[in-house]
């Protein structure tokens, strides 16, 4: 009797085989440089079918099929290999060797039933074989200081973090050694995220600049902008818009962060932050219209250190033990004080300090008002940098779009 879910899974291991087998054979005649006569568009979906049937003999008859089958792989990889690197006078990798081994597991998955894990790892391993120029040409523009930062995230985030106590000290529980290196390794993630972007992206237009440049610091793209601006006159509507699209992707920004620290907060907030972004995205548009041709990019520096890690850790925990204090022992303006003060500063770790205490002793109106006021506030010190460092039309532009901004957000700060 013919087991037709066996042969579903047999001709799903074939066409998964395939779909590798096509972007190797497309790199083979397409793209210089590259010499693919491994494996193409035939020889992969026979590694991945005899996958799925060395797994299928493995099961009914013995295990030391699957293995043979596996080491009789290797063996056949190995030569390979070695003979395609004797004929090539370049370096020969062994990217699709690798890819062939993957065909073999996928086809071992398919067989025992793990059809949407094959699916994806398909299509994963295939988008990285596919991305070869894009992802030589990113670690190419990498320099020696990023590759640094690289290595520091990555002890911040899976070193540092893991060690440190998840329980709440001092006067008030205001301090949380995990919780405060959480927030860090978060807020550190999506600022270093838009600055890879920038890099992978490179010159793709001013509005790609300024969205990026806001992930990474929109008060870094600001300065940076309103320092060009005075040597690049006639670009000053360009790097207005920049800045303007930086600042709406913090509300962006923001808004993520609040919903990862307090998901039912931003349901009073996703109104006025939206509206806010609706405003700028409509700035932006009659701006980008004059300036959509012109080509620039963020030069800004790598936004990861351990020492700028330990500043936000030190910075966030002050406003976190300010906030609380004022809190208990202030009225609410008190608490907008340093809302607006620390906003100034910082808007991710004042809006993030205040959300965390409306999850247990801040009113929940007054903490949505803080996070609106210390947005409001740090789009005030930018436009500040924006009229005393940028050109006359520069500050014009961004001084009068944050003015717009300022009073839609007051608005929203006191009628909603």
């Amino acid at each position: 009797m013919i087991d037709f879910l066996l042969i579903q899974r047999f001709l799903l291991a074939l066409a998964l085989g395939a779909f590798m087998g096509l972007e190797r054979e497309y790199a083979r005649y397409n793209r210089r440089g590259e010499v693919h006569a491994y494996a193409g568009i035939r020889t992969f979906p026979l590694i991945s079918l005899f996958g799925a049937l060395a797994a299928y003999l493995g099961d009914i008859i013995s295990l030391w099929i699957l293995l043979i089958s596996l080491f009789l792989l290797g063996i056949l990889v190995v030569v390979a290999y070695y003979t395609i690197s004797r004929k090539s006078n370049a370096d020969a990798g062994a990217t699709s060797e690798i890819a062939g081994f993957i065909a073999f597991f996928i086809g071992i998955m398919t067989y025992y039933g793990e059809l949407s894990f094959a699916v994806a790892l398909t299509i994963v391993v295939t988008l990285i074989l596919y991305a070869r120029s894009s992802l030589h040409g990113f670690a190419q523009k990498i320099t020696a200081k990023e590759m640094q930062s690289t290595v520091i995230f990555a002890v911040i985030a899976f070193v540092i973090l893991p060690f440190l106590p998840n329980s709440w000290f001092g006067p008030f529980a205001t301090f949380n050694p995990y919780f405060l290196w959480l927030i860090v390794v978060f807020i550190s993630a999506i600022s270093f995220s838009g600055y890879v972007l920038m890099k992978w992206f490179g010159e793709r237009g001013i509005a790609l600049a300024g969205i990026f440049g806001g992930l990474a610091s929109s008060t870094a793209t600001t300065l940076n902008f309103a320092e060009r601006s005075k040597k690049v006159l006639n670009s000053s509507h360009a790097f207005a818009l920049a800045v303007i699209l930086a600042n709406g992707v913090m509300f962006i920004r923001v808004l993520f962060e609040i919903s990862v620290v307090h998901p039912s907060l931003v349901s009073s907030l996703i109104l006025p932050f939206v509206v806010l972004a609706a405003v700028t995205l409509l700035i932006s548009f009659f701006l980008w219209r004059k300036v959509k041709k012109v080509k620039e990019k963020v030069q800004l520096s790598s936004p990861l250190s351990l020492f700028s890690a330990l500043k936000l850790a030190i910075f966030f925990a002050l406003i976190l033990a300010v906030l609380k204090i004022t809190s208990v022992y202030f009225s609410s303006a008190g608490v907008y004080v340093i809302s607006l003060l620390s906003g100034a500063l910082d808007a991710d770790a004042a809006a993030v300090s205040l959300a965390q205490l409306a999850k247990t002793s801040l009113d929940r109106e007054i903490a949505q008002k803080g996070i609106l006021l210390a947005m409001l506030m740090n789009m005030v010190f930018k436009g500040g940098l924006a009229y005393w460092i940028g050109g006359k039309e520069f500050r014009k532009v961004v001084l009068g779009s944050f003015a717009v901004l300022l009073i839609v957000g007051l608005v929203l700060v006191f009628f909603v």
